[in-house]
C-alpha cells in the first residue's frame, strides 16, 4: 500500500473526528433559579405565619386571629405546592439531560479509543519511529522526503493529542456522572418537601375546618364580637372620610398645599412608579383581611367590608410609613386606637390599630421611619393600612401597592 496514501487517509480521518466532548456542567438554569428564589420568600412568609400562631395560641386559643393566621398559610402552602411542582418538572428535565449527556460522552469516548487503537495499529505495522525515519529516508528526492517528514510529525502530533483527548473525555465522563447523581438526588429532595408540604396543608385545611365548627357553636359570642369590631371599622371610615373632605376644602382654597409644592410633585410621582415595590408597614406579618367585600367564614349571611387591609403581626411590633410624604393628620378613635395619615402628594396612606404614635402633623417623615406601635383591640394585634387616591377621594387596595 502506498505509504502517502495510507498516512494521508488516516491523518484526514484523525483530523475530521469531532472535538472532544466539552464539560456539559452548565449550573443550573434561569428557570431553576427563580423557582428556588420564589420557593425561599415563600418559606419566609409561611415561617412568618408559624410565629404569629405561636403567639396567638399564648394569648387566645382558637380565636379568630388564629383562623385569619392559618387561612393565609394554608394559601401560601397552596402556592409553595404549585411551585413545588414545577421544580420537580424541572428536575426531570434537567436528570434526562443529564442521562443524555452522560450517554454521549460516554459514546465519545469509545470512538476515541478506538480510533486510538487504530492509529497505534498503523504505527506498529511500520516498526516503530526507526522505520519511519528509514521510510523518510528512502524518498525519491527531497521534496518526498519532507513531504514524508512532515507527515510522520502530523502524525504523531495527533496521536498525543487523540490521547489527551481520551484522558479528557474520561474526565467530563466522571464529572458528567457526578452531576448526574446530583440531579437524582435534588429530584428525591423536591419530592420529600413536595410531599411535607402537602401533609402540612392538609394538617392546616383540617385544623381549619375543626375552627369553623367551633365558631359555629359560639355563634352568639361572635356576632357579638364582630358588632364591636364593626362599630370600629365605622367609626374608623368616618374619620377618614372626614380628614379626606377637610384636604379637599383645603386644596381648593390654598396652592401651598403638600401636593403642589416641587418636593410633593416629585414624591408624588415616585409613589406611584414604585406601585408593587413599596415596603410593608411592618417588619413582619400576614395579611388577615382584605380590601372590600368578603363573606365571614363561619356566620352566614354576614359580610365584612374593609376600606384597606389588615396585617396580623407581632404584638407591641412597630409601624413604619411605607414612603415618604408629610404628616397630614394624627386623630385618635374613642376605643379604636390612634390613626396618622401621610400625604404623599398624588396619593395617602392611613395607619390605624396604633397604641401609640411617634410623628406629628406637619412632620416630614422617610420611607421606612417608625410611625407608631400597633394595639390589640380584641382581635389579636393588628395593623390596618389603607391607601387613598388623594385626587379622587376613593380607597385603593393596598396589596397590589406592597412588595410581595
Amino acid at each position: 500500500m502506498d505509504f502517502d496514501r495510507v498516512i494521508w487517509a488516516k491523518l484526514a480521518l484523525t483530523l475530521l473526528l469531532s472535538i472532544f466532548l466539552g464539560t456539559s456542567g452548565h449550573g443550573q438554569s434561569d428557570e431553576r433559579t427563580r423557582l428556588e428564589s420564589e420557593r425561599q420568600a415563600l418559606a419566609e412568609r409561611i415561617n412568618a405565619t408559624k410565629s404569629l400562631l405561636d403567639a396567638t395560641r399564648e394569648g387566645r386559643d382558637r380565636s379568630m386571629q388564629e383562623w385569619a393566621v392559618l387561612r393565609e398559610q394554608l394559601g401560601l402552602r397552596q402556592q409553595l405546592l404549585t411551585n413545588l411542582q414545577s421544580e420537580r418538572k424541572a428536575a426531570e428535565r434537567a436528570l434526562k439531560k443529564r442521562k443524555i449527556g452522560v450517554q454521549e460522552a460516554d459514546d465519545q469516548l469509545s470512538d476515541l479509543k478506538a480510533e486510538y487503537a487504530e492509529m497505534i495499529r498503523i504505527a506498529a505495522k511500520f516498526g516503530g519511529r526507526d522505520q519511519w525515519w528509514r521510510v523518510v529516508l528512502d524518498a525519491e528526492g527531497m521534496a518526498q522526503a519532507f513531504r514524508r517528514w512532515v507527515l510522520v510529525e502530523e502524525y504523531a502530533r495527533n496521536r498525543k493529542i487523540q490521547a489527551e483527548r481520551i484522558t479528557g473525555t474520561a474526565e467530563s465522563l466522571r464529572r458528567e456522572m457526578e452531576s448526574l447523581n446530583r440531579e437524582r438526588q435534588n429530584l428525591v429532595d423536591v419530592e420529600l418537601d413536595l410531599q411535607s408540604q402537602r401533609d402540612a396543608a392538609r394538617q392546616a385545611a383540617n385544623k381549619m375546618e375543626s375552627m369553623v365548627s367551633d365558631f359555629q357553636s359560639r355563634e352568639r359570642e361572635l356576632r357579638d364580637q364582630l358588632a364591636v369590631e364593626q362599630a370600629r371599622r365605622v367609626e374608623l371610615g368616618k374619620a377618614i372620610e372626614r380628614i379626606m373632605a377637610e384636604a379637599q376644602r383645603a386644596a381648593k382654597r390654598s396652592s401651598s398645599r403638600f401636593a403642589a409644592t416641587p418636593e410633593g410633585k416629585v414624591i408624588g410621582a415616585e409613589f406611584t412608579a414604585n406601585k408593587g415595590l413599596l415596603p410593608w408597614p411592618v417588619s413582619e406579618g400576614v395579611v388577615v383581611g382584605r380590601f372590600g367585600t368578603h363573606p365571614h367564614p363561619s356566620l352566614p349571611g354576614i359580610r365584612i367590608e374593609r376600606r384597606g387591609i389588615d396585617i396580623a403581626t407581632s404584638r407591641g411590633g412597630s409601624v413604619f410609613a411605607i414612603f415618604s410624604g408629610r404628616v397630614s393628620n394624627v386623630i385618635t378613635i374613642p376605643g379604636g386606637g390612634m390613626v396618622v395619615m401621610l400625604d404623599h402628594g398624588s396619593h395617602r396612606s392611613v395607619y390605624a390599630n396604633l397604641g401609640s404614635v411617634s410623628v406629628a402633623s406637619g412632620e416630614d417623615v422617610r420611607t421606612g421611619q417608625t410611625i407608631g406601635t400597633v394595639i390589640d383591640l380584641g382581635e389579636g394585634p393588628r395593623a390596618h393600612l389603607e391607601i387613598w387616591d388623594a385626587k379622587g377621594s376613593a380607597p385603593l387596595d393596598p396589596e397590589p401597592w406592597i412588595a410581595k
